[in-house]
């Protein structure tokens, strides 16, 4: 079974690959789902958050 990612389409071998796609190329947090407009504001967010 394969997973894809809702936002592009692209497909992974296992739900943590997107995640880890989700969270690389789509700004989103893994852990609460909110969107940021950069991989900067997605790092702070981390690791003042969670």
């Amino acid at each position: 079974m394969g997973y894809a990612c809702s936002t592009c389409d692209a497909e992974f071998r296992s739900a943590a690959g997107v995640t880890q796609h989700v969270a690389r190329h789509h700004d989103i947090c893994a852990e609460c789902d909110e969107a940021f407009d950069g991989t900067d504001q997605l790092r702070e967010h981390i690791h003042e958050s969670h």
